[in-house]
């Protein structure tokens, strides 16, 4: 047998099976480091499910709190888990304003700093790659790090004190704790990869350290995924179509709406020609929103979808929408956003000044504007169904496609190594 490029300790909270988006990124890069000749053993929580990863020589499962009958919270987890619950949003767990950085330092870093160590003695890593969220993933590695002098990278798929709303904490002891934690990843890793360029910018700034940008992606294989959604749209609409959960993210419909009725009494016979369809769980107010009787039926869902039928959803609408509003928007681009980019539609992004507008223009996949301004948005909904097909090329959309991105961290780590 050959000997593997490099061996590697992953370190990520939710991973696979884990239908959440925070899993897929450990998917992808697990199953394309691998084909590229890394060993690569995934450290993760039981609350992501069991079973294989793919790609990985061994996936460690440790306890976690999360996923015992301590956490009362439980419930509202497995329905954003599954997708099959209500879609009842809950505000987070009042926990998180008291657990410095995160809930997870409590209910998982203590089970998973002890594995890291273990399996660090048993096992020849060449390096660890910590990837939040969480950011007790940076703790464990930071702890591994200090212990055992291995190479880490931390990888920060969101910001940790940046782009946080304001209040966070009650106290300000917890602010300074928090700051702290922050600065010693920050300086500790020998390299920090950020997943967007404002995230990246603002770590190389406040401490002065190296961070690389390697974006989040999608699977090229998924794409031959086939799910049965027939007689959900509108043949003789132009769909636009959003899939995913509104309320968890903080995104809310009102600018969208709004710009919807300006459209219908603006342009009727264009608004006619439209249809916004969401697929995803839906909270009752969001539910109420979407069945206004002023929308006059332009909008509507079609309920949680699974990820095949997600997948086939988004290949077969004529257009698709990303809200890239609220306090993250400049810096975070939606998974789902490289999703889109796969299906090769045209794609609408409500944020002009977002990392996913930047991506969406450079990519030559659609167009963005204003997040909050109605009658741009209605300016924007008119331009749908006259839009020529895109001009965005192959190779700009691939380079966004997880065998590229693996490649780039595959870089990323024998750098750190050598």
């Amino acid at each position: 047998m050959a000997t593997p490029r490099r061996r590697v300790l992953f370190i990520a909270q939710i991973a696979p099976p884990s239908p959440l988006v925070a899993a897929r990124r450990v998917a992808g890069l697990t199953k394309y480091l691998a084909r590229l000749g890394l060993e690569v053993t995934v450290l993760t929580s039981r609350i992501s499910g069991g079973g294989e990863i793919e790609g990985a020589a061994r996936v460690v499962r440790t306890s976690d709190l999360m996923a015992s009958r301590i956490n009362w919270r439980r419930g509202h987890f497995e329905a954003l888990s599954s997708g099959s619950g209500s879609g009842t949003y809950q505000a987070p767990s009042r926990l998180q304003s008291y657990l410095v950085p995160d809930v997870a330092s409590t209910t998982w870093l203590p089970f998973a700093a002890g594995r890291a160590l273990s399996l660090s003695r048993s096992h020849a890593f060449d390096c660890v790659l910590s990837s939040s969220p969480a950011q007790a993933a940076h703790l464990a590695g930071l702890s591994l790090k200090k212990a055992r002098h291995l190479p880490w990278i931390a990888e920060f798929r969101d910001g940790w004190t940046f782009d946080r709303p304001p209040g966070v904490w009650p106290w300000r002891w917890q602010q300074r704790v928090d700051g702290s934690l922050e600065r010693a990843v920050a300086t500790d890793a020998d390299l920090l990869v950020a997943v967007t360029e404002p995230i990246a910018a603002d770590l190389r700034a406040r401490f002065s350290v190296a961070c690389e940008v390697i974006t989040n992606g999608f699977d090229p294989e998924d794409q031959a995924t086939d799910g049965d959604v027939s007689g959900l749209l509108d043949d003789r609409l132009h769909s636009l179509v959003y899939t995913g959960r509104l309320a968890h993210s903080g995104r809310t419909l009102g600018p969208l709406l709004e710009g919807v009725r300006r459209l219908r009494a603006s342009a009727p016979d264009a608004a006619s020609a439209l249809e916004i369809v969401f697929a995803g769980p839906l909270s009752e107010e969001e539910s109420r929103e979407l069945s206004a009787p002023d929308l006059g039926g332009m909008v509507r869902s079609v309920g949680y979808l699974d990820r095949d039928r997600a997948l086939a959803f988004q290949r077969c609408a004529d257009s698709l929408l990303v809200l890239a509003q609220g306090s993250s928007g400049p810096s975070v681009a939606t998974a789902k956003l490289f999703e889109y980019l796969a299906a090769r539609k045209p794609i609408l992004v409500l944020g002009n000044g977002s990392e996913a507008a930047r991506i969406v223009t450079a990519t030559g996949s659609g167009f963005a504007t204003s997040a909050s301004d109605a009658g741009a948005i209605a300016a924007a909904l008119r331009r749908l169904p006259d839009m020529p097909p895109l001009e965005s090329s192959g190779d700009a959309i691939q380079d966004y496609a997880y065998p590229r991105i693996a490649e780039r961290m595959a870089e990323a780590i024998e750098s750190v190594c050598a």
